[in-house]
């Protein structure tokens, strides 16, 4: 949330990459159940609850969102196609 936020105030473009499950990837489940997190997290509940508002907060800020690795060179040809278009008018 961090990031996007402060790249879309400068003018960069974002993706976000939330992977389907056969990637296994866990940080997008930290928000399902905040009172079962993993025996390694030293995250607070108050700060996962704050990291969950930022992230809605960021989610307008989203240029492309990508769920397969494969698809991101396509995402990225599309935003600057798109940006492009925009520098022709």
């Amino acid at each position: 949330a961090y990031d996007v936020g402060g790249a879309s105030a400068c003018g960069a473009k974002t993706i976000h990459m939330e992977l389907a499950d056969k990637y296994g990837q866990t940080a997008r489940l930290r928000f399902d159940n905040m009172n079962k997190l993993p025996a390694w997290s030293v995250t607070t509940k108050s700060e996962l609850e704050k990291r969950k508002i930022m992230n809605l907060a960021a989610e307008q800020h989203v240029d492309a969102r990508v769920s397969f690795m494969s698809r991101l060179p396509e995402a990225i040809n599309d935003i600057l196609e798109d940006s492009s278009a925009d520098d022709d008018e």
